[in-house]
């Protein structure tokens, strides 16, 4: 279960190490039954779990669109990315190093990240060339290129010549980096809602995919790989869904059929919507995935602004669950405990460290909290384990404070308004 799902990420050191220390961690395994390192910390008292709203980041004026928690330099404790919106004299990327107690500081990325004139849309990170630091992968203007900025793990970006800047089509709008092939370096997949060819007619690819050759270099295998789709795709979200041990991808609609790609097992994707999704017309935003049930396979959790009446379970549902029942066919699942609002994200973690997953679902209202007590049992803990305010666009998580639980980064639509969330057990 991806219960501690992050996307902050720190290789382990390759260095030789003492028979000792080795055989103290062996220890350890077995006295946790076995868990591995990618396992969720369990946590002795999982009730007294709260988020605590911290000051850690200093307070701005600008408009924040996008925030990643991410690798700017080489300690353990992870750094912070933001993309701004578009504002005269201002910057649209900023970096924030983490000194723990201290909080984050605001650090001088570079020349190359201060002289972008084009107006950014969104970006990614990761490690595209293997060198212990996190890169930006950015899409520009109207998503006709891509750059590239290498980190020199200092946080201090730059551009290379042959490597930093790659076309893209006009009408992609995202970027999530993947290891799609299964080679153990992050690919670039990108989408948006109208792809657009070169004639200015919606394209036959609605997705893109670069392909990384291991030290940076990005190579477009889009048309070896990727299916015709239709448009419309508004997110995206990544799992081993059929259970192969590879990375399936399903499709975020915004108006109509949500999708399934397949994935051969080298990269190769196939359209099984058809035989593996019900049939469901809603207004979709955004999926997460965990196994809620607890049969070693991925179910999904879908938010959506509206639900054609012909879909709902009840009045008013909003978001639905779609259950896995073997090999990435699914089927409709509702609970009535999910929020029957207009609903943006949702985001499914192990916050209280009972090795269940729990769901922050981003609603019109503001944030909910939905504990996970196994087999599709959920408690909404909302106003039990959040602070007050609540009313956010996005969230990124990583362990801030090195404790062994998530704590996150909310940003807020409203200047000054993003806050840190600490995950407390107190």
């Amino acid at each position: 279960m991806k219960a501690c799902k992050s996307i902050y990420h720190r290789d382990h050191c390759p260095n030789l190490c003492l028979i000792k220390p080795l055989l103290q961690v062996l220890l350890v395994l077995i006295l946790l039954n076995g868990c591995g390192g990618s396992q969720p910390h369990v946590a002795d008292n999982p009730a007294s779990q709260r988020f605590r709203d911290e000051t850690l980041l200093p307070k701005q004026s600008s408009s924040q669109r996008q925030a990643i928690l991410f690798r700017a330099d080489q300690d353990a404790l992870p750094d912070l990315v933001v993309l701004n919106e578009v504002e005269p004299g201002k910057p649209q990327l900023q970096i924030f190093i983490n000194h723990g107690e201290k909080g984050f500081q605001r650090k001088n990325p570079g020349r190359w990240i201060e002289e972008l004139k084009t107006p950014i849309l969104s970006l990614a990170v990761a490690d595209l060339n293997r060198d212990g630091g996190d890169d930006l992968i950015l899409v520009m203007g109207n998503g006709v290129s891509t750059q590239i900025l290498f980190n020199n793990k200092k946080g201090y970006f730059y551009s290379k010549d042959k490597e930093g800047s790659y076309p893209l089509w006009p009408g992609i709008e995202k970027v999530i980096s993947i290891d799609l092939d299964q080679d153990g370096d992050k690919d670039l997949f990108y989408f948006g809602q109208r792809v657009l060819n070169a004639s200015g007619k919606p394209s036959n690819h609605q997705t893109r995919v670069l392909i990384n050759n291991g030290v940076g270099r990005l190579e477009d295998l889009t048309a070896l790989l990727l299916p015709r789709l239709p448009v419309g795709i508004r997110d995206v979200s990544f799992a081993d869904y059929d259970g192969d041990g590879v990375v399936d991808v399903f499709l975020v609609y915004g108006k109509g059929q949500n999708r399934i790609l397949v994935n051969n097992g080298v990269g190769k994707f196939a359209d099984r919507t058809a035989s593996h999704v019900p049939r469901i017309l809603d207004d979709s935003q955004h999926a997460d995935w965990a196994d809620f049930d607890q049969d070693g396979d991925n179910d999904l959790l879908i938010v959506n602004r509206v639900i054609d009446k012909h879909y709902r379970a009840y009045p008013g549902e909003t978001a639905y669950f779609l259950e896995n029942t073997g090999g990435g066919h699914f089927k409709k699942r509702s609970h009535k405990i999910l929020p029957r609002l207009p609903s943006y994200k949702a985001y499914l973690l192990d916050a209280n460290g009972n090795t269940k997953p729990d769901a922050l679902i981003l609603t019109s209202k503001g944030v909910y909290y939905l504990q996970g007590r196994g087999r599709w049992d959920f408690t909404d803990e909302t106003r039990r384990r959040l602070p007050r305010f609540r009313f956010f666009r996005e969230m990124t998580f990583a362990d801030i404070n090195q404790d062994g639980f998530l704590d996150l980064f909310a940003l807020s639509p409203t200047p000054g308004r993003s806050r840190v969330w600490l995950n407390r057990f107190d």
